[in-house]
């Protein structure tokens, strides 16, 4: 008998590794789990070892029951035999007046010779061998059967504890899924990206997993929808010309002069400030103000044909910063005004458009706000006030909804400390954190 021990993910594997080897009779005789060894080893799952046996030919009860009827039919047949020779032999010798009573004895019973008695009491023995061999055999095959029904008693048991485990696992999943849904959703994030990104751990993931696996998975996941932020960068020739656009109320005039001030005292690059908000005269004199401070040049912009001729004034420069008036994106006259602004320098200069929202506005308003400006230009999001509020989910959904890169966030009215350009992971982390 052959005995052998085969190790693999599960037991189906393990078992078609000891077929693939030993043949198909082969018996599993014993099964178990093992911990994975080696470098890395905790990171694997368990596997199986089984314990096979296969019986070699000579083993087998068909074998050794042919065999020895084999040997009982050869005694027969050796005694019979045997007995006719000497039969023969001795008729041959004895005068014939004598063969018709030898014949006429052979027809009656007589008593067994000694050698007679010898053979039948060889056969008999065979027979008792015989007897003996079928009797091992009957237990042999019950010990087998009894073993392998407590081998299926012990899969049967092990499949329903592992049943046990998954489900248990599954459930614990299921809830800590749900917990993670209710996160994103009281930090403001849509309930359809909220269950987007839910339902993707759910079909990555079954139960038994590491709660840690799944919660790093989501985490990563946030910052690859959130994407690289991009951030002002100088043009390839003369001046980069940067929009500032966005509702009133949202800070643009700050921020503008947040990113000049960084520009100009930490980079020392030249700038120059323009606005074309013509109805806030408080707007006019804040940005003047600042102008004043950085020792930056400072226009006010009338016209698309004006916006035109300063530019050529100061192409040269590394930057000009454009603060535009906040207006309602439901007034068609003031975005048709805007829209004459945005288009006046696109064949004269390297042009961006930045969209400034405040991260307190309402998750509709942004998404009115932002299909608004999508009908004037192309732009990027730059989202101010985070200091005033804790649910920052609408800078996911906005990123989502309009596909435009982040940029910027401001947490505070310094100037110009309170701006940094935009980090995934830090929201990553903020949108996973109960912030009750």
């Amino acid at each position: 008998m052959i005995i052998k021990k085969f190790t693999a993910k599960n037991e189906n594997e393990a078992f078609a590794l000891a077929v693939k080897e030993l043949g198909d009779d082969v018996t599993i005789i014993h099964s178990k789990n093992v911990k994975p060894k080696g470098l890395f080893s905790f990171l694997r799952r368990m596997q199986v070892e089984i314990t096979v046996a296969k019986e070699e030919e000579m083993d087998r009860p068909e074998a050794l029951a042919k065999e020895t009827i084999h040997k009982v039919n050869a005694a027969w047949a050796r005694g019979e035999n045997a007995a006719r020779r000497d039969m023969d032999a001795e008729l041959k010798t004895r005068p014939a007046e004598q063969k018709a009573e030898a014949e006429e004895k052979e027809e009656q019973p007589e008593k067994e010779s000694e050698e007679a008695a010898v053979r039948r009491s060889a056969v008999l023995s065979a027979e008792a061998a015989v007897e003996e061999k079928l009797d091992n055999i009957q237990n042999l095959l019950e010990q087998k059967l009894k073993s392998r029904a407590d081998e299926e008693k012990e899969k049967k048991e092990a499949a329903e504890e592992e049943k046990k485990e998954e489900d248990a696992g599954k459930k614990e999943l299921t809830e800590f899924c749900r917990l993670l849904y209710h996160t994103l959703v009281e930090n403001e994030v849509s309930e359809r990206n909220a269950n987007e990104l839910v339902d993707d751990i759910e079909q990555n993931y079954s139960g038994g997993v590491q709660l840690e696996h799944v919660l790093s998975h989501i985490y990563q996941k946030i910052i690859l929808k959130f994407g690289k932020p991009s951030r002002i960068s100088p043009a390839e020739k003369g001046a980069k010309v940067v929009f500032f656009v966005g509702p009133t109320g949202v800070g643009k005039t700050t921020t503008l002069a947040k990113i000049a001030s960084k520009f100009r005292l930490t980079e020392n690059k030249r700038v120059v400030l323009f606005t074309t908000d013509t109805y806030r005269i408080s707007a006019t004199d804040q940005l003047k103000t600042y102008a004043g401070i950085l020792g930056a040049p400072f226009q006010v912009i009338y016209s698309a044909e004006e916006l035109v001729e300063q530019y050529t004034q100061y192409k040269d420069v590394d930057y000009i910063l454009i603060d535009t008036a906040g207006h309602s994106h439901k007034n068609e006259e003031q975005k048709k005004e805007m829209a004459d602004f945005l288009d006046a320098l696109k064949d004269k200069a390297e042009c961006e458009n930045y969209l400034v929202l405040s991260a307190t506005t309402k998750y509709k308003d942004l998404m009115a706000i932002a299909e608004a400006y999508r009908e004037l230009c192309e732009y990027r999001l730059i989202f101010t006030k985070l200091d005033e509020t804790k649910e920052c989910g609408n800078l996911l959904n906005l990123r989502l909804h309009t596909g435009a890169a982040m940029s910027y966030v401001t947490n505070g009215q310094n100037v110009p400390d309170d701006i940094e350009v935009f980090n995934p992971q830090t929201m990553a982390k903020n949108l996973l954190t109960d912030q009750s």
